[in-house]
């Protein structure tokens, strides 16, 4: 009897660490609109602290990635 509760409980850890793996991969992707107010919104917070060129560099890898 112990041996088929080791084998439930594992059985059910494993379903649910699928779920959570495949439901991270369900999400919408960004649309076009939503990708460029990130890029926009990410270099007017970021201005002040560095050059413009390395700011749309970063922005690019973070909203467009």
């Amino acid at each position: 009897m112990r041996v088929q509760s080791e084998v439930v409980r594992g059985g059910s850890g494993l379903g649910f660490f699928l779920a959570l793996t495949l439901s991270g991969c369900a999400q919408d992707e960004p649309t076009d609109a939503e990708r460029k107010r990130c890029f926009d919104r990410y270099i007017r917070e970021h201005q002040a602290e560095y050059p413009v060129e390395t700011l749309k560099k970063t922005a690019a890898l973070k909203c467009y990635s």
